[in-house]
């Protein structure tokens, strides 16, 4: 920590919060100094976000003292908090994405000259040069005329850096700043922080990846149900240690070091057979087998098309080519009700926007596919219903404040995952789809879905995952294929694959080599 100066740039003290009385942070002390990036970990509902919304002047504490550079300040406004040199970089971006990347660096403030009838008009010359030299600050080359919209998602998290730079900003807030990134965009961002950190830009770096943590922080605090437990040297952690004191109980080292994943490599009949599946300009001739009993994982990065082929072969995209079989039986899916027919369940990657019904209760969305299964004598039986969700809200363990009568919006991303899946048991599936199934879920919840696929498995269902997060991959399956550019390009049992051999060839390159 030698780039750390002396003096906190940032303390909160004493941080209390409440929401219709209930208590979501308590008495809660931060500080942040120069030079440093400070880890903020916890679980979702932790209280995270509500400490940084207060930093950012979005939400009034009800009790407690911010001070920054020695001085107690007041922030009623993210206004106030820009003012005093505190920028969010938000997981979800906030862009114009058909502006330029000049306009959305200095929107509201490009330069203007004197037009040709006397009025003032935008100096195009001009803005495009500040951006041009904000961007090389960050040492990075980025066509500031370019649509943003034309930009990698890396290349976009650089512009939304350069534009809190611009503004003079000395305390950056990421939230889950990785979380669409590929491995190769994560390091050019950690090179991009450490070059900020050499200028004395303090960081305050929310996420639920926790190698990023030790790779990249220098301290962590981490909170548990709107409290404190502890803020320490990340070099004086361990893992095990981390992950203890962010979900209250030990969860062993399975999810640390990858669960061991049972020996279903003695595989059951053949469940789920693709033979030769192709999809214009996304996958092409892609063939494998999923056995009962058995997780077989694609690993693929950001763009490789995995996330395309369990949508068709769920029949939520269309395909141009192949074969679909489901128990030996050739099936046609031209849409996701085929799909539900023959026995397939799809958790997509966006749950929100492609899986569930947010202004419905977690009771409807639980019973959504099966309420054909829920008549008797062509009459729908809500008491029926009613037992059917609350046995699986039991045995998933979802969450939820109140009862299944609650709307799903307001439930943790961890338990809105584990409601799809509910969703798709109750309908009775063969083939469980998973696109990213732990996307934005926190580390306890998380480490639940590993248990539960785990589980299922157990009982013979058969399970595809398809995710660009490598630990997932080595976590769950007991088989692991690796997609890139559409085609896949190695197939590794659970002892043969490592993170090299996997990223090796998900990106292209000759492991034999």
């Amino acid at each position: 920590m030698s780039t750390v100066a002396a003096g906190p740039i940032l303390e909160m003290r004493g941080i209390d919060k409440s929401f219709f009385g209930v208590k979501v942070l308590k008495n809660v002390d931060f500080d942040l100094y120069p030079g440093e990036v400070h880890a903020l970990l916890g679980e979702n509902g932790a209280g995270k976000s509500t400490l940084i919304k207060i930093l950012n002047g979005d939400y009034t504490k009800d009790a407690g003292t911010i001070v920054i550079e020695g001085a107690p300040v007041a922030i009623d406004s993210p206004r106030a908090a820009e003012d005093l040199g505190i920028r969010m970089i938000y997981q979800e971006l906030h862009y114009a994405p058909e502006l330029s990347v000049a306009e959305n660096l200095l929107l509201g403030h490009l330069p203007a000259r004197r037009g040709l009838l006397g009025g003032q008009v935008v100096d195009w010359r001009a803005a495009n040069r500040i951006a041009r030299e904000l961007l090389q600050k960050l040492e990075i080359e980025i066509d500031p005329r370019l649509p943003m919209r034309k930009l990698s998602t890396v290349e976009r998290q650089i512009v939304q850096i350069a534009k809190a730079l611009s503004a003079q900003a000395r305390i950056l807030v990421m939230d889950e700043p990785t979380a669409a990134l590929t491995p190769h965009e994560v390091q050019l961002l950690f090179e991009i922080i450490r070059s900020l950190r050499s200028r004395g830009v303090a960081i305050i770096y929310i996420s639920h990846r926790l190698d990023e943590v030790f790779e990249i922080a220098q301290r962590a605090t981490i909170l548990r149900d709107g409290a404190l437990v502890e803020t320490r040297p990340v070099g004086r952690l361990t893992k095990p240690e981390l992950v203890r004191m962010m979900v209250g109980r030990d969860i062993g080292e399975g999810w640390v070091r990858g669960a061991q994943a049972t020996a279903a490599t003695a595989r059951g009949r053949a469940v789920l057979t693709v033979t030769s599946l192709a999809q214009r300009r996304t996958f092409q001739a892609i063939s494998l087998t999923v056995h009962a009993g058995e997780i077989v994982g694609v690993f693929g990065l950001v763009g490789a098309g995995h996330v395309h082929l369990t949508r068709a072969i769920f029949g939520a995209e269309p395909v141009d080519a192949g074969t679909i079989e489901v128990e030996g039986r050739a099936i046609a899916v031209g849409s996701p009700r085929d799909g539900r027919r023959a026995g397939l369940g799809l958790v997509p990657a966006d749950r929100k926007v492609e899986g569930l019904v947010l202004e419905r209760s977690v009771r409807e969305n639980v019973t959504l596919s099966n309420w054909r299964g829920l008549a008797r004598g062509g009459f729908f039986r809500g008491d029926l219903e009613r037992r059917h969700a609350q046995r699986w809200i039991d045995r998933l363990g979802i969450r939820m404040a109140g009862d299944m009568d609650v709307k799903i919006r307001y439930l943790s991303g961890g338990n809105q995952q584990k409601a799809l899946l509910a969703r798709w048991l109750e309908a009775g599936a063969k083939v469980l789809l998973l696109n990213e199934p732990t996307w934005g879920v926190d580390v306890g919840a998380r480490f639940d879905i590993y248990e539960l696929l785990e589980e299922l498995a157990g009982e013979d269902l058969a399970i595809l995952l398809v995710s660009s997060d490598i630990q997932e991959v080595l976590a769950v399956s007991h088989r692991i294929l690796t997609i890139y550019r559409g085609r896949i390009t190695g197939e590794f049992s659970q002892a043969e694959a490592t993170q090299e051999i996997l990223l090796r060839a998900a990106a292209g390159v000759n492991i034999h080599e």
